[in-house]
């Protein structure tokens, strides 16, 4: 689907959620600045996943929650406080990405927190209803705008 369809479909809280594989992109065109757009959002789709595995008990991974909480870690993170911030710092809409993407990673560190001291309850409530769940699709139809905004140029 193209990006605007995209947009409508991720912005349709009823609607089963798009995920990265269903944006389109010009072949070989899913890098701008530095950036690979498709596999940043495909990302931070899957930390739900990543967290819910946490939450069930079925992860095998060794997830560090202070780490996990700091939103310059990933590659996006990387790439906002290096070149997307030297390209984009003056668009508001990469501000918001910047904010958000902190929003989301703190909410990251704040389920896996929960889950690891054994409050279950708590880390779904913060995974489904929290700041987490809020930034999740913030920073993907974020990521989705700013492509389809910069990308032509």
């Amino acid at each position: 689907m193209g990006i605007f369809d995209w947009f409508k479909k991720s912005g349709n809280e009823q609607a089963v959620q798009p995920t990265a594989d269903d944006l389109v992109f010009a072949a070989g065109k899913e890098e701008l600045s530095g950036l690979n757009f498709k596999t940043a959002i495909d990302a931070h789709m899957k930390w739900r996943l990543r967290l819910t595995a946490v939450i069930d008990g079925t992860s095998a991974e060794k997830l560090d929650p202070d780490v996990v909480g700091r939103d310059d870690q990933c590659v996006l993170g990387k790439w906002i406080y290096s070149d997307g911030g030297k390209r984009y710092s003056d668009s508001l809409l990469f501000q918001e990405l910047r904010e958000e993407h902190a929003r989301f990673h703190k909410g990251a560190g704040d389920v896996l927190r929960a889950a690891q001291s054994g409050d279950m309850e708590l880390a779904r409530a913060l995974l489904t209803t929290g700041d987490f769940a809020s930034a999740s699709r913030r920073v993907t139809r974020n990521l989705a705008k700013l492509y389809g905004r910069y990308s032509e140029e």
